[in-house]
């Protein structure tokens, strides 16, 4: 018989959905760079280099914790 509460199922369950929230997240912060590039090429201000390089940050830092995600989990 299943136990549904076994542990080993638990853990599992909880990796693929922190996986799958991990890659979610990569997505948008791609979308959200995207965005940012499209602002900077249309709207030329003082401070699209400091955006750009955040964008760029959020990007890296949501592609180190899907790497991470996958490497450790």
């Amino acid at each position: 018989m299943i136990n549904i509460f076994d542990l080993d199922l638990i853990q599992i369950a909880l990796k693929f959905i922190f996986v799958v929230g991990a890659f979610f997240y990569l997505v948008y912060a791609f979308i959200v760079f995207r965005q940012v590039q499209v602002m900077k090429n249309t709207l030329i201000t003082s401070f699209s280099p400091m955006v750009n390089l955040l964008g760029l940050l959020n990007l890296l830092l949501a592609a180190a914790l899907f790497g991470g995600f996958i490497m450790f989990l």
